[in-house]
């Protein structure tokens, strides 16, 4: 009998033991790489942590698949992969539902053979062209260029089964995101998709399609959920009216009512506004291992679990959640929720979710708890031509730290594909692939002037694209010595904006332009060359040169490609950080953006 999968197991793939070989295609190895300009070309380094699969295509087989030796039902799988250009593969769930991986970068729309789709089914006895019936294309093309490390995830609820042994519900694949994009949410699977390995079964094994490309995989981790979730027993209340403070102890206060309740509810409640009501209650944790628990409460809240603070006392609407994760030994737990609410205009509201070790989020709260009222509408920007829209710009670098761009341009186009560019230091910050812009938080009500990308985007660096390097002088973070003056921008016939600025002497225009649909092309000019300037073309904790004028950034999540006409590319170290510099010896520098 097939072993069953742990919960939340990070596969070590320091060899193949978690998995059937039949064939030699499948390989541990340290690393990938791939050529861009030749099709279904992948290299590797020695090593552990990556499993590499090295296949010509036009040959076919079930023995070059990779198959589980675990077996699951319900299963949430993530993993890093990399595809050869032109390369093709899947993952099938039970052995038997595949979501597509495929080289599909460039495309503007997607159909349910490209990357991230959900394949179609196949019937033999149907007519010559309705043989393939179903599948579901992902909602948008966020695919990777070959070579790059995509993510995916996926949350799959198998088919259900009574005790006969006949179906009695479809699987559904719950969620699958894509490079940090949802492209499938809640899609129901009538049955097995194309060349499944058996018949609709309770457990199948996890298997990687292995004939059709080269590809790479790594940092796969999967949660098999065959646990039963924790229970929440032992509910009793207190309510406390008054407009208290929020620091105030419960316990100096004089009680209103207490009960006994059988989930979490509000509804106990005699006022809407000016109260204090706490939860006292025990949960079981069934399996040791580490809990997550979500809270959705208006006003203050805390949660305590064995008198410990696992979410602190904070202010929330009735539309914000908060999640806390802790490790819990299995058995009984004491919990403690805290809510004050003092604000009329707000709804109450209180839910709590749990998912834990072999489980999957489980709600304790009745049912209406958390209707406090539908969040506004988005405030959606289509680029369906080309669009600039002005606007903040927050972003998170990879400090963590929250960083605010006010002198942002917004530039959009109809083949979903675009940029951000601070007009501060005359740099593209930000490129993502998908749809255009959320303006809720600068158009919604009183707004804070930002706007958010709604799509897979890929971090550059905010910093002068120009400069004077020497030796071991760290690169300018901002303008201070340059000159630099900002002269705004100008649009074409096709409204696509050329930015201009003065620094370092010398006058500069900067476009960036969409080539095949598939990457941006940036050409900057100047009115006259400065002596030993230079163009710091990207800035990563790792420059890895893959070819000849190809760079592979931060553990390649990007590529810049800088051409043979261009002076020789510099790769240079300073605290920490490596940058690519260019000598700008000419009047124009064009390098491309792959992502």
């Amino acid at each position: 009998m097939a072993s069953q999968a742990l919960y939340a197991q990070k596969l070590p793939l320091n060899d193949l033991s978690a998995f059937t070989v039949k064939s030699d295609n499948w390989r541990i190895v340290g690393d990938a790489t791939v050529d861009i300009s030749k099709a279904n070309t992948l290299t590797t380094a020695p090593g552990k942590g990556v499993l590499a699969c090295i296949h010509k295509q036009g040959t076919y087989g079930n023995q070059y698949e990779l198959i589980s030796n675990f077996t699951h039902g319900d299963l949430d799988i993530e993993m890093d992969f990399m595809l050869a250009k032109g390369s093709n593969s899947g993952i099938y769930l039970q052995g038997n539902y595949e979501i597509q991986l495929f080289d599909s970068w460039g495309k503007k729309s997607a159909k349910y053979n490209d990357c991230g789709g959900i394949y179609e089914r196949w019937d033999d006895s149907k007519p010559e062209g309705q043989k393939g019936y179903e599948g579901y294309a992902p909602r948008l093309n966020v695919a990777k260029a070959p070579g790059l490390w995509q993510h995916i995830k996926i949350s799959y609820q198998a088919p259900r089964f009574d005790a006969a042994g006949k179906k009695i519900s479809n699987a559904v694949f719950l969620n699958v995101e894509l490079n940090g994009i949802t492209i499938h949410e809640n899609v129901e699977v009538s049955g097995p998709t194309r060349g499944a390995l058996s018949a609709d079964v309770p457990m199948g094994p996890l298997r990687i399609q292995g004939d059709h490309g080269s590809l790479a995989i790594r940092n796969m981790v999967v949660n098999n959920f065959d646990k039963k979730p924790g229970t929440l027993t032992n509910l009793t209340y207190k309510t406390y009216y008054g407009n208290y403070s929020q620091d105030l102890d419960p316990a100096t206060l004089t009680v209103a009512e207490t009960g006994k309740s059988e989930a979490l509810t509000w509804d106990v409640l005699k006022e809407n506004n000016n109260y204090v009501l706490v939860y006292t209650g025990t949960y079981n944790a069934p399996t040791a291992g580490d809990y997550t628990f979500k809270i959705q409460a208006s006003g203050n809240s805390y949660l305590k679990i064995d008198g410990k603070e696992i979410l602190p006392n904070e202010w929330k609407t009735a539309n914000d959640f908060r999640i806390g994760k802790t490790s819990l030994t299995a058995g009984d737990h004491s919990v403690s929720i805290y809510l004050n609410k003092r604000d009329g205009w707000l709804k109450p509201v209180l839910g709590m979710w749990v998912a834990g070790p072999g489980f999957r989020e489980v709600a304790y709260h009745s049912l209406g708890s958390t209707l406090g009222g539908s969040p506004a509408d988005p405030i959606l920007v289509h680029a369906a031509t080309n669009t600039v829209l002005r606007s903040f710009m927050d972003v998170r670098p990879a400090d963590g730290k929250r960083q605010r761009i006010v002198h942002n341009v917004n530039v959009g186009s109809p083949a979903n594909l675009h940029y951000s560019y601070d007009l501060d230091k005359g740099s593209v910050f930000q490129v993502w692939r998908g749809e255009f812009l959320d303006a809720s938080p600068m158009w919604n009500d009183r707004g804070d002037g930002s706007s958010r990308p709604r799509g897979s985007v890929t971090l550059l660096n905010d910093a002068l694209l120009l400069g004077k390097a020497t030796g071991q002088s760290a690169w300018n973070t901002d303008t201070t010595g340059s000159g630099f003056r900002p002269k705004g921008y100008s649009l074409d016939e096709n409204d696509l904006p050329t930015f201009h600025y003065e620094a370092f002497g010398t006058s500069v225009s900067d476009q960036v332009k969409i080539v095949d649909g598939a990457h941006f092309d940036r050409t900057v000019k100047l009115s006259k060359p400065v002596k030993g300037l230079m163009a710091r073309l990207g800035e990563g904790k790792s420059i890895e040169k893959v070819s000849d004028g190809l760079y592979a950034f931060d553990d390649k999540s990007y590529y810049i490609q800088v051409p043979a006409t261009a002076a020789a590319p510099v790769i240079r170290e300073v605290n920490g950080k490596k940058e690519l510099l260019v000598p700008f010896e000419k009047e124009q520098l064009n390098y491309a953006i792959l992502f």
